[in-house]
């Protein structure tokens, strides 16, 4: 399902002129849970783009792999989340679509920003970074699509 909703995404944005890598959102959309061949943690993202590495795929694919989680993990959280200590957030805007089309897609269903923050919210307080931080990403790529 998020391949799917990356490929929608990419087609309307494509379709407006907006300046997008097409085919690394389907590549980073398809290979985003390589690393769940080894763990259903957060650190799968890890592990995927390392496997990549090791592939010799190219950087900004590793890249995509590895900071597609939630909505980003700052160095501090990813610490205290049993992650390396670095920061894991996606920047560029192929990241951030692969990241956001993840977020939404559960079990072939569609989710919506306020469903996805409610899901989050099982693990994290309201107040905690990284609901902000989905709301921030969720706000920026449906801004482009309208």
């Amino acid at each position: 399902m998020t391949a799917q909703k990356a490929i929608i995404i990419s087609k309307i944005l494509k379709a407006k002129t907006v300046k997008i890598d097409c085919n690394l959102i389907l590549a980073g959309a398809l290979l985003h849970d390589l690393g769940r061949c080894q763990s259903h943690e957060l650190d799968h993202a890890i592990i995927g783009a390392d496997i990549l590495r090791k592939l010799n795929y190219p950087t900004c694919l590793c890249q995509l792999v590895e900071n597609h989680l939630l909505a980003g993990i700052k160095k501090e959280e990813a610490s205290e989340l049993g992650l390396p200590e670095k920061d894991f957030i996606p920047l560029s805007l192929e990241e951030k679509i692969v990241s956001y089309s993840d977020n939404i897609s559960k079990n072939n269903i569609p989710l919506t920003t306020n469903e996805v923050i409610s899901k989050y919210r099982k693990y994290y307080d309201e107040f905690h970074p990284i609901l902000n931080r989905i709301k921030s990403l969720h706000d920026e790529i449906e801004s482009l699509l309208q």
